[in-house]
Parts: structure tokens; C-alpha cells; sequence
């Protein structure tokens, strides 16, 4: 991040600025839906921005409970629940096991509602996503030399930095494998993995939740469980009735592994379109959440497609100060 930059988030994150900011941008008393993907540890190196150390997310709750009233997703979408504090509502992606093994033991000690929205593939084959394989992968010692045949030959040399430089050369990867196909990401994901000729086993790698660690969180009364499809592919970029198949799966299986009630989605990576709402809607799903990083008037807003702010490792505090109000 740039010194001019630094300067700028460090004036208007505190102080008289910061005050008028936040009075202005709660002013009709809007709800922040913020997106996670998973916790860690605090005393390993993980050089992914989706892992938020454990200690970060206790960080950003104290913030949240001075300025916002944490409450669960369904309490936020109903017109009648009033708040004298403006909302916050806590998600998460994917059904990453640190989930259960970092976010249930906080969730148990300070009484948190949080929505998960589970992609279901993973933990019905017990295989991870591509891009969960790609960031363990590249989590290698020293340097990686990576390239691929797309639009002509692509190459990158991960590391041996470590930390936000490592991760803005393995986030280009995986955006360069968004654009193509699930079939052809599958092939150029296991290239990668084949390029990787020295593996670390000091770190907690992503992997999925398991059934009976799914089930323990459902069990949870904080604990609302959501649909992220069974597929995980981007759904604007395949067949309508894929996409579908993939919802309505993902939805069934959910229902008959953790007894409740399936009511709300996530569209994954945040990719979606009319179609696609139509498609939640007649699939029986109340609501569904995009990317839009800023603040929702859930009384306003299509439904079908709320905002969401994410949050990950290298987000320090005083940017997110401002990011919960929308800046």
C-alpha cells in the first residue's frame, strides 16, 4: 500500500473525520453483511488473504459490538426487528474446517449468530476446491516458478517473499483461472500442483468440513446454515440449468445433513444475474448475497442480491473501520 494511501486510511479512519463519516453513513440506519471465508491460527504463516487469524476476527467483534448490533441474517431481513444501533450480520464462505476448529469456539463463548454458506462438493467428496489446493500449494518455501498456457504462455515466480506480496501473485493466479473454463481449470490446477516440487507442513492447510463437523455446527442455535451451491463454479459463466442442478443439490443435501431449514444463498465469488435470481427464488430461498462491498438497506435492496463487505488477513483495522461504513 502506498505512503499517500497509508495517510489518507490513517486521517480518515479516526478522530472528528471518522465521526462525521460514520454519522453520515448510518445515518438511515443500514446493515452490514460482512463476508468471511475462514479463521487460522494466530502463530502460523499463511499466506492466504481468505484465512482471517483468529485473533483479527475477536478484533473486529469487540469493534462491531461498540458501533453495531450483531444479529443473525433472518433477524436483519425482517422489516418489523427494530435496532437503536445500525445491524451487522456475520458470514462465511465455502465450509472450511476452521470454521469448526477456530470460529465454533467463539462463537460458543460470546453467543455470536453467524450465517455459513456451504459449498457441499468438497465435503461430500472430501476434496477441496481448486483454488484451496492452489493456496496450499503455494505456500512452498522459497521460490515457486509457476506458468500455464493460457492466451498464450503465463508465468509467475511465487515467494520467497512472504505475506501480502506472496498473496497478490497467488490472487492473480487464481483470477487468471477464473476466466476459464470448470473443465480447463480443472487441468491448468493440476499443472500447478505438479510445479510445485517442495510442499510445507508447518502451516494448517484449507480442507473441507466434514459431515459430522458440519452437523456440530448446525446443531449450534447461533449457527444458521446457507447454500453456496454444490459446484462452486462461477454460475454466470455456465449453463442456466447447471447452475440449477447446482443450487437445488446443494440446497437438498444441506437440508438432510443438518435438519434445518435451507432458506438463504450465496452466489460463489459473488457472480450472479437476473437469471440466477429468478433460478434462487423458484428454488425456495428467501435470499441470496453478491459481493457489492458496501452497506444494504434490506427494505430497499433486491433481495436476491444483497451487498456484502469481505474481510481477510491483510486488512488492518483502521481500513476496516471504514470499509464497515461503506468507504
Amino acid at each position: 500500500m502506498g505512503i499517500l494511501k497509508q495517510t489518507a486510511i490513517s486521517v480518515l479512519s479516526g478522530g472528528p473525520v471518522y465521526l462525521a463519516l460514520r454519522t453520515y453513513a448510518l445515518r438511515k440506519n443500514p446493515t452490514l453483511i460482512l463476508c468471511y471465508h475462514t479463521l487460522g491460527p494466530d502463530n502460523e504463516i499463511m499466506d492466504a488473504w481468505t484465512v482471517a487469524r483468529a485473533s483479527q476476527f475477536r478484533q473486529h467483534i469487540r469493534f462491531l459490538r461498540q458501533h453495531f448490533k450483531i444479529v443473525g441474517l433472518d433477524q436483519a431481513l425482517n422489516p418489523e426487528y427494530k435496532e437503536d444501533k445500525p445491524r451487522a450480520v456475520l458470514t462465511f464462505d465455502d465450509g472450511d474446517i476452521g470454521l469448526f476448529t477456530h470460529l465454533l469456539p467463539i462463537i460458543e463463548a460470546k453467543g455470536l449468530p453467524v450465517t455459513l454458506y456451504v459449498a457441499t462438493e468438497q465435503i461430500e467428496t472430501g476434496k477441496a476446491y481448486w483454488f484451496d489446493r492452489i493456496m496450499n500449494a503455494l505456500q512452498a518455501p522459497g521460490e515457486t516458478e509457476v506458468t500455464i498456457e493460457f492466451s498464450g504462455r503465463r508465468s509467475w515466480t511465487v515467494g520467497p517473499e512472504t505475506g501480502p506480496e506472496r498473496w497478490a501473485i497467488i490472487s492473480d493466479i487464481l483470477e487468471t483461472l477464473k476466466q476459464v473454463s470448470p473443465e480447463r481449470r480443472e487441468e491448468l490446477t493440476q499443472s500447478i500442483l505438479e510445479q510445485v516440487k517442495t510442499q510445507r507442513t508447518d502451516f494448517t492447510k484449507l480442507e473441507p468440513l466434514s459431515r459430522a463437523q458440519l452437523e456440530e455446527l448446525a446443531i449450534n442455535p447461533n449457527v444458521v446454515i446457507g447454500c453456496h451451491s454444490h459446484c462452486h463454479n462461477l454460475l454466470d459463466q455456465i449453463p442456466l440449468d447447471q447452475a440449477e442442478e447446482s443450487i437445488r443439490k446443494s440446497r437438498s443435501l444441506l437440508q438432510s445433513w443438518t435438519g434445518q431449514s435451507i432458506e438463504h444463498f450465496a452466489y460463489p465469488n459473488g457472480n450472479h444475474s437476473p437469471a440466477l435470481h429468478q433460478i434462487v427464488r423458484q428454488a425456495g430461498f428467501t435470499s441470496a448475497t453478491i459481493l457489492g462491498q458496501t452497506l444494504c438497506q434490506p427494505s430497499q435492496d433486491n433481495v436476491f442480491a444483497l451487498p456484502r463487505v469481505l474481510v481477510g488477513r491483510y486488512d488492518s483495522l483502521k481500513r476496516l473501520r471504514l470499509r464497515f461504513i461503506g468507504y
